[in-house]
């Protein structure tokens, strides 16, 4: 259906006229609003903000820390190894790297460790003899030291385990007549196996004393050893006492003995660091064997013919 013509422009001109006059016809357009009414409007649009979050400023980013500046490349020298081998020509002599001592136990096994990598056996040995007899180890390093000479020894020709010619000493001992027949045989059997730790330095011979007026055979006895050299009026160390733990003496007990004589004699007359005591779960002889190195008994012959000296 058709919409007549003269309504539609009724409605073209009353619709505008409308909104002017019930909207718009009393209001100013052109003159400012007053400050009343600017405070007014303020007031109603900041309580229709929400509320401000204000960040706080210990949790706010910061910024990144500027980088440190690189400095310029300078060329340095490098520093020289802790440890050097050193000249390998010259024949080693038995107190080879004792000038090393003053740098340590430690410092002597790094070195003893290049050493063997160098394939120097002999040289090797040489620097572990010299934790034991011119540095004061601590326990961890005295077991590596004795375990490494014990694995070396045997690897070396017999003229580099150290040969030399053999100075004559003597085993006295002296007891009662009840222990008179096992002290001989122990006797005899601690010379030779004293010999053959020494490195060839010792020739052991035994010398035994029965005090036959003071003990008889079934009274407790106790024995009396000590060491001396060959020669009339030679030195001669302090007798160590003892009495055995059975009714014979055995072998190991003489060996201990004189594991303890020999450790005295190299600290307090020869002036070397103290020895490390036998283990609980060792032998005397292996003590006597590697605990004591090549150089230690040299001296501890030529102890027995001449006037002490410093190692």
């Amino acid at each position: 259906m058709r919409v007549p013509w003269l309504l539609s422009l009724f409605l073209i001109i009353a619709a505008p006229v409308a909104v002017w006059w019930l909207g718009v016809r009393k209001m100013d357009f052109l003159s400012p609003p007053s400050e009343a009414r600017l405070a007014a409007v303020r007031q109603h649009t900041t309580a229709s903000l929400p509320p401000a979050i204000i960040p706080d400023p210990i949790q706010s980013p910061q910024a990144p820390p500027s980088p440190p500046a690189v400095p310029s490349p300078v060329s340095e020298k490098l520093p020289e190894p802790a440890v050097e081998i050193g000249d390998l020509n010259p024949n080693p002599g038995l107190n080879s790297y004792a000038e090393l001592a003053p740098k340590g136990a430690r410092h002597l096994i790094e070195l003893a460790s290049l050493l063997e990598t160098a394939g120097e056996l002999p040289r090797t040995l040489l620097a572990w003899e010299r934790v034991l007899d011119a540095t004061t180890p601590d326990a961890a390093q005295t077991a590596a030291a004795i375990a490494a000479i014990q694995r070396l020894r045997p690897l070396l020709p017999p003229a580099k385990r150290g040969t030399a010619k053999a100075t004559q000493i003597v085993i006295h001992a002296s007891t009662g007549s009840k222990l008179e027949t096992s002290l001989k045989t122990s006797l005899e059997q601690a010379a030779h196996s004293l010999e053959l730790t020494s490195c060839g330095f010792l020739k052991v011979t035994t010398k035994l004393t029965i005090n036959r007026k003071s003990a008889s055979k079934t009274s407790n006895s106790t024995v009396d050893i000590w060491l001396s050299g060959s020669a009339e009026k030679s030195p001669a160390t302090e007798p160590l006492s003892f009495a055995p733990a059975k009714s014979e003496v055995q072998q190991a007990e003489v060996l201990r003995k004189l594991f303890l004589i020999t450790s005295k004699r190299l600290q307090q007359t020869l002036a070397f660091p103290p020895l490390s005591p036998i283990a609980a779960n060792e032998t005397p002889l292996h003590a006597l064997e590697f605990h004591i190195t090549r150089h230690h008994w040299e001296k501890f012959a030529r102890s027995f013919t001449q006037p002490t000296s410093a190692p």
